[in-house]
């Protein structure tokens, strides 16, 4: 099995031909390849997780995969330099995103996951483009029309709709677990739209330079006084003796941190910030998939029903013109 037996599924075939139609028929070319890609990439981390935390907590594995990040970023930017031209008020500008993702965003799911399910926190996240639009409205003014807003709630609800089926106890909920990952998805949303605004002052490394770096720093800091705390700094280093995590949090690093922000900064220097935080919903297709395949996870009805729908509200709201063009931030 692997990444190409993914990519032949037929219920992936609608998003990955429009994609290609795209590139072809408009100007945006490539946004729409980086923003499918950066679904695909996304899709699959949660495989890589899920190795990954075998060997390692929590803030272990973000120190260690923002390290990887950001050593790939210093590495580029040494043979690069003249695609980052970063000075020092430069960081001050930029770090400031940095604290809403990755910073808030990975650490407020984090503390949201501890305390609800995975099933109860996909319910919540799939809120996110929704929340994109509303910052988007507010901040960068773009606009849609009915249709894309039906559209949308279409693709959100399919995400919704495939949580709940899998498993949702509203008699054990906690209202500070949903608090939390209502907080990391509004986090990711204002980040996406600020995101947006900033590229046109900056490049797309120079951005993901200062985030990195600035994600690699904190959540070591946070990793490392834990450790010390605990009295077992030997820990942080342990899962490096197990093969399968470093193959996990290689793919982490560089594709699923430093390569998707890439995709995703360059994505929303291209597109509306709305089109790009719908995209979001591909991930979770992409992931039921990837279980299917190399963990041999049931497909049920409502995993089609729930894919439909996420698609067909994707590559529909898409397709569909805005009612008028955002104006210039």
């Amino acid at each position: 099995m692997s990444l190409l037996h993914i990519l032949r599924h037929p219920l992936l075939y609608p998003v990955i031909l429009y994609s290609i139609k795209e590139a072809f028929m408009k100007n945006t070319t490539k946004a729409y390849f980086a923003i499918t890609l950066q679904s695909l990439i996304i899709g699959f981390s949660f495989l890589f997780v899920k190795i990954a935390l075998r060997s390692a907590d929590t803030m272990s594995l973000l120190s260690h995969r923002f390290t990887l990040a950001a050593l790939c970023i210093l590495i580029y930017g040494f043979f690069n330099r003249n695609k980052i031209h970063v000075s020092f008020s430069d960081w001050l500008k930029i770090m400031p995103y940095s604290i809403i993702y990755p910073i808030l965003f990975f650490l407020l799911q984090t503390l949201g996951l501890k305390i609800i399910s995975s099933s109860e926190a996909g319910i919540v996240q799939a809120m996110a483009p929704i929340l994109t639009l509303i910052a988007a409205r507010i901040i960068l003014k773009e606009q849609i029309g009915n249709l894309q807003k039906l559209l949308m709630v279409i693709s959100v609800s399919g995400v919704v709709f495939i949580n709940i089926m899998n498993g949702f106890n509203i008699g054990n909920y906690s209202y500070l677990g949903f608090l939390f990952i209502l907080m990391s998805a509004v986090s990711f949303a204002i980040y996406n739209v600020l995101t947006k605004k900033l590229s046109k002052t900056y490049s797309i490394f120079s951005i993901v330079y200062v985030t990195s770096i600035t994600g690699c720093i904190v959540f070591n800091f946070i990793s490392i006084i834990q450790h010390v705390i605990n009295g077992n700094i030997s820990a942080y280093f342990k899962p490096f003796s197990d093969l399968s995590f470093v193959l996990a949090i290689i793919y982490l690093g560089v594709f699923s941190s430093l390569v998707t922000s890439l995709l995703t900064t360059y994505s929303l220097s291209k597109l509306e910030a709305t089109k790009v935080g719908l995209f979001s919903n591909v991930s979770t297709v992409v992931t039921i998939l990837a279980g299917t395949v190399f963990l041999h996870e049931s497909l049920h009805y409502y995993h089609y029903i729930g894919i439909i729908a996420i698609l067909t509200g994707t590559i529909g709201f898409n397709l569909t013109k805005s009612s008028r063009k955002p104006s210039n931030p």
